[in-house]
């Protein structure tokens, strides 16, 4: 059986950096279209797709060029690839293909990605789901959006062109096409997806004036104004007998932080009563200390006393937490220019806000408070509704109801069918993303350059967690987090939509099967690191009320369907981890088993894995334990892994995130039946031959190092998986759990191996540093070790890699170095130089420029291979110490490495 290319070889850096381009880019992605759990970027699949498909040619000119093609591919990063290389891959898969291209079935559809880029590529596809709320994100993008794919709107928008003077003809009106009828009747012809675009914004609007008529009266404003946001913050009562005053839960007292704008609440004390006063159109100053003074800890704003996590967990389990609404922040017109201004509610805004009647218990409905991230409950918020302020809720609810009549209106006005799915399934996407600002999981966050502040969406990570202050964006405005900008947001990802035809349904991945045989590519769950059923109620109670006509398959149920997730949530098995867990990995191995029946024989299985740690502990290989056993027990042979960056570059000021930052995309075929036993022994020869070769091609591809002990299971598990079973002295079997600490054990003999090939005197300083940072040591210590490599500590000074003054010897490089250095003009450059100098330059120093003209440098003198080697091991030590200020470092500058060969390869500095 060929082998195809993905089992070969893969252009990892272009992906990267496509992936990366995607992941920073925060508008106009299809990730705007609505919330989805930790999306595979687009990109990467459009990339892996091909080269799953096309054979490996076995000639290395001919491989060239197919790498070249997937190059091209991705060489726009967040934008869409050529037409003509996207014309020239799906002539590749059609000659690859000769009866017909295959079907591409994503069995846990999630946001679409991969069902999207298999239509982009030419595919048909399949998808499917149990859960509804990404079954209707992805029947949208490849089902119901490339049915109306160049039609025409119901309500086109008025031309505003001039007319001609004279004659019939045609006009060119931005990317549009305006055509003439006559000289007194003109009609627009939209393109693409522009049409329905074109009539959700119609509907959208009508939506919102129907929406201002409903809802008015619970929101008024001070004439010449337009609210942006109104701002609140939780409620307790102070715990000190001498007190006992109602104080407020603020996490900060900061409005705006922008020059010559600077703007905060001044809270004050009278009578028992908090007061607080909004000071704004400040030029200096500052707000006063916040109230929070730990991790869901606070100070009394009038006497000081502390309310701890457990009088507030009291508090609101007995229903006293309340909220207060604490400023406004308006627009008003000055001279023309709109200008922000931020003061104190008015009774009538703070009555309008309380005095909510709400009949609708679309939101009444639990939740999971044992759920994963989902950390509400013991502060007594424990349905959906209690997470909304009564207005927040008659807003949704008003929205919800205008969208459910829309499918109705648009066959009364003349619309198909189809346009009507597409078109209110698209408004009930939008009112899923309106919601993120509508409850009180929305913040205020200040931009850390320009001071302004906004109202920040909710899940910005992928967990519900206790808010103390939050912000309410004006539904009914323009602005952020508003009816209309989330309309607008969702439509500038369809730019990025395909065409094709597709189906997507909702099944469990167990019994799910796609209408013929394919190519089966998938990005399954991650074990326990997100509750991806309990999360999307958030947004499903919305979806239901809006949508259940127009989808009925979704919505029989008041909430997502649990039963039958495929994760490793304790809560839902009594509590058992260890019930949990097997559970994962008796359901993934039926999956794999299943998914076997969709396989065209000639192609592999695309199956990505990542976990929301990157420190190699014991949880993320228990994770890795798991899908893997589940893959291995289904029969199942790894046969090609690779890395892919699922990150962008904000990644850096925080290792400790949730944030999934490298997948691990593995293909697998069917083991053959032919496949032979191991013993233990042969194993660890086996991956002491070939894992070495495999981190060093990991290393070249600048993976970071704190993501390295997960990519490096992947080429593990691939030498595991080739045997029919890995026999121990026993003879009993070696599970997947025992073989991944055989594969780390490996991991940490291959760094040290590496270790012993880099010079004397930087081996010198790995060991120094390891034991005692950059703090000083005794000489005496030093001269030993020095003596042990062959070297004095003399010679290591020289090298300028240790000072030693007084008796004490520190190593070089936590502090300020000299930016003079020259690896030219240096006797004897080493690697710990090159490292140093290299984060100095890039971190400290004039960046990225200075950086490459440096590494252009290192790399004449040899010295770069051994530099990048040592990096990854002083991360590694960074890690095992605690020393997250130096790993940082260490995973900066990999991270940076790329393309600072490239920039010191074509002299661009």
């Amino acid at each position: 059986m060929n082998r195809k290319l993905i089992e070969v070889a893969l252009p990892l850096d272009d992906i990267n950096a496509a992936c990366k381009a995607d992941k920073d880019r925060k508008t106009g992605t299809i990730r705007n279209l609505h919330k989805w759990f930790a999306p595979m970027p687009l990109p990467a699949w459009r990339a892996l797709l091909f080269a799953a498909l096309v054979d490996d040619p076995g000639d290395e000119e001919k491989r060239i060029y197919l790498l070249d093609v997937i190059k091209r591919l991705v060489a726009n990063g967040a934008d869409l690839p050529d037409d003509d290389t996207l014309a020239e891959a799906r002539e590749i898969l059609a000659k690859q293909f000769p009866a017909g291209v295959p079907i591409v079935m994503d069995p846990f559809c999630g946001g679409g990605s991969t069902l999207m880029e298999a239509q982009r590529l030419g595919l048909p596809t399949y998808g499917s789901d149990l859960n509804p709320v990404p079954v209707l994100i992805s029947r949208t993008l490849t089902e119901l959006l490339p049915k109306v794919y160049g039609q025409q709107p119901l309500h086109p928008e008025p031309l505003q062109a001039p007319k001609p003077k004279r004659g019939r003809g045609k006009l060119i009106v931005r990317d549009e096409q305006e055509i003439l009828l006559d000289t007194s009747e003109r009609v627009r012809a939209y393109s693409g997806y522009k049409g329905v675009a074109r009539d959700v914004i119609y509907y959208a609007e009508r939506i919102r004036n129907q929406a201002w008529e409903k809802l008015k009266h619970a929101y008024p404003a001070e004439p010449g104004e337009t609210p942006v946001a109104w701002l609140w913050a939780r409620t307790a009562i102070c715990p000190s007998p001498a007190c006992g005053i109602e104080t407020l839960l603020s996490t900060s007292w900061w409005l705006s932080k922008r020059k010559n704008e600077l703007a905060w609440i001044q809270p004050r004390v009278e009578s028992k009563n908090v007061h607080l006063d909004v000071i704004s159109g400040q030029r200096v100053g500052g707000a006063p200390p916040a109230a929070k003074i730990g991790d869901g800890v606070f100070a009394c704003v009038a006497c000081g006393a502390t309310l701890d996590g457990d009088h507030l967990r009291i508090q609101g389990q007995k229903g006293r937490i309340g909220f207060r609404m604490t400023a406004v922040v308006s627009e008003i017109t000055v001279q023309g220019k709109t200008v922000r201004i931020y003061r104190t509610p008015t009774p009538e805004e703070l009555r309008a806000a309380s005095e909510v009647a709400i009949t609708d218990d679309s939101a009444d409905v639990p939740i999971n408070v044992n759920g994963q991230g989902i950390r509400v409950g013991p502060y007594g918020i424990n349905t959906w509704a209690a997470l909304h302020t009564p207005r927040q809720l008659l807003c949704l609810a008003t929205f919800a109801n205008l969208v459910a009549d829309i499918h109705s209106t648009v066959i009364s006005d003349g619309g198909s069918r189809e346009w009507a799915d597409a078109v209110s399934s698209m408004l009930g996407l939008a009112l899923g993303k309106r919601a993120q600002f509508g409850s009180t999981q929305s913040g205020w966050k200040l931009d850390s350059r320009s001071g302004t502040g906004k109202a920040e969406r909710a899940f910005p990570r992928n967990d519900l967690p206790m808010t103390w202050d939050f912000a309410e964006a004006n539904p009914l405005a323009r602005g952020a987090g508003s009816w209309l900008q989330c309309v607008d947001t969702m439509l500038a990802s369809l730019s990025l939509v395909a065409t094709g035809v597709g189906t997507v349904q909702r099944f469990d991945a167990r019994v799910s099967q796609p209408p013929t045989k394919g190519l089966v590519a998938t990005d399954p769950p991650y074990f326990d690191a997100i509750g991806y059923a309990d999360l999307s109620d958030y947004f499903y109670v919305w979806h239901r009320q809006a949508l259940r006509t127009v989808h009925s398959d979704l919505y029989g149920t008041v909430a997502t369907p649990k039963t039958g997730e495929l994760t490793a949530i304790p809560s839902r098995h009594g509590g058992s981890r260890d019930a949990a867990k097997q559970y994962f990995i008796d359901g993934f191995t039926e999956t794999f088993v299943n998914l076997q029946k969709a396989m065209l024989p000639e192609l592999p299985m695309l199956v990505v894995y990542a976990s929301k740690e990157q420190n190699g502990g014991k949880d993320e290989q228990s994770r890795w334990a798991s899908i893997l056993t589940a893959m291995i027990d289904a029969g199942l042979e790894i046969t090609g892994t690779w890395p892919i960056l699922g990150t962008g570059g904000t990644r850096l000021r925080g290792l400790g995130s949730s944030a999934v930052a490298t997948y691990v995309v593995m293909a697998a075929r069917l083991r053959s039946p032919t496949a032979t036993s191991c013993s233990l022994g042969e194993f660890t020869k086996a991956l002491r031959r070939e894992l070495g070769s495999a981190v060093r091609d990991l290393q070249a591809t600048s993976i970071l190092p704190v993501d390295m002990a997960q990519a490096v299971m992947g080429p593990g598990m691939s030498i595991y998986s080739r045997y029919a079973i890995v026999a121990g002295q026993s003879g009993a079997r070696v599970d997947v759990d025992a073989a991944l600490r055989l594969i780390n054990s490996v991991f940490g003999e291959v760094q040290e191996e590496q270790e012993g090939e880099l010079d004397s005197e930087s081996q010198f300083a790995v060991t120094w540093w390891q034991k005692h940072g950059w703090a000083e040591g005794p000489f005496g210590e030093a001269d030993q070790l020095a003596r042990a490599k062959g070297i004095s500590v003399d010679d290591v000074m020289r090298a300028q890699v240790v000072t030693s003054k007084g008796g004490k010897v520190a190593v070089l490089g936590g502090d300020v170095l000299d930016r003079g250095w020259d690896p030219l003009q240096d006797d004897r450059p080493t690697a710990w130089e090159a490292v140093h100098h290299l984060a100095d330059r890039l971190i400290d120093g004039g960046g990225e420029v200075e950086a490459a003209a440096l590494l252009q440098k290192v790399t004449q003198r040899g010295v770069a291979d051994s530099a990048r080697a040592l990096t990854y091991r002083l991360a590694a030590v960074a890690a095992k110490t605690k020393r997250t200020k130096d790993e940082e470092r260490y995973n900066a500058l990999i991270d940076a490495w790329t393309r600072l060969a490239s920039s010191a390869q074509e002299g661009l500095f």
